[in-house]
C-alpha cells in the first residue's frame, strides 16, 4: 500500500512538473514546477521506505515456530522454539 502511494506521489509530481504550464512559471509565489519537484521526491522516499519495510517482512531472522507438548507419565510439558528458513 505504501508502495502505491509513492507511485501515485511520483505520478503527480510528474504532471504538476512536466505538464502544467502556467504564465511565467510563477503564480504570486506559489511556483507549480518547485512544488511538482517536491511531490515527486517525496513519492521516490515513500517508495524507499516501502522497500526496506518489504526487506524486513521478508527476512527469515525473526521467523521461528514454537510448539508445546506434553511427555511422558510424569506430565513433563516440553516447550520447542524451531527456526523456520
Amino acid at each position: 500500500m505504501l508502495a502505491g502511494l509513492g507511485v501515485v506521489l511520483i505520478v503527480v509530481g510528474a504532471v504538476m512538473r512536466y505538464s502544467i504550464n502556467v504564465d511565467g512559471r510563477n503564480t504570486e509565489g506559489f511556483d507549480v514546477r518547485m512544488i511538482g519537484l517536491i511531490v515527486m521526491v517525496g513519492g521516490g522516499l515513500t517508495l524507499a521506505v516501502a522497500a526496506i519495510q518489504g526487506l524486513g517482512w521478508m527476512s527469515s531472522k525473526n521467523s521461528h515456530v514454537r510448539s508445546e507438548r506434553s511427555v511422558g507419565d510424569n506430565g513433563r510439558t516440553v516447550i520447542e522454539d524451531t527456526k523456520v528458513s
